[in-house]
Order: C-alpha cells, then sequence, then structure tokens
C-alpha cells in the first residue's frame, strides 16, 4: 500500500515538474503578431461599418437590396468575427 502512494506521489510530482516545464518552455506571443492581429481587427470593423451604413442608406432612400446586397453585408460581418477572434487568441486576455 506504501509502495502505491509513494508511485501516485511520485507520479504527481512528476507531472507537476513537466507542467512547469512545458509552461516555461512556451514562447510568449509576439507583440508584432498582436498589433498585426489588431490591425487585421481593425480593418475589417470599418469594412463592416462602411457596408452596414451603405445598406442602411440604401433602405433609407426607398431601395431593396438584394440578394448580393445581403451577403456581402453578411460576409463583411462574418470577416470581421473572424478576425477579432482571431485577434483575440493571438493576444490573449
Amino acid at each position: 500500500m506504501s509502495l502505491r502512494l509513494l508511485t501516485g506521489a511520485a507520479g504527481t510530482a512528476l507531472v507537476l515538474a513537466l507542467s512547469a516545464t512545458a509552461v516555461h518552455a512556451t514562447p510568449a506571443v509576439a507583440a508584432d503578431n498582436c498589433a498585426k492581429a489588431l490591425a487585421v481587427a481593425e480593418k475589417t470593423q470599418k469594412d463592416y461599418d462602411s457596408w452596414l451604413k451603405w445598406y442602411n442608406d440604401l433602405i433609407a432612400q426607398g431601395g431593396h437590396p438584394g440578394i448580393a446586397e445581403q451577403q456581402a453585408l453578411a460576409d463583411a460581418k462574418a470577416d470581421r468575427d473572424r478576425t477579432a477572434s482571431q485577434a483575440q487568441r493571438i493576444c490573449g486576455p
């Protein structure tokens, strides 16, 4: 029974030691990568805002956006969401 406890304790110590080594071996995210990801996210946000303004202006002027216009707006929103998510993953919390 004491051998099982020793093996369990030794195994736990090994796991903790390896975990600490892995944490220190993981390189930090380069500030360059984060800055680039944020720049792309900001650009796609501006693109989406521009599309949305155009879309709403079209409707306000009595226009009727067709499928192509609706798809363009949906694509811009998807790009915005994707790049924002990437920036969050790259830059961290």
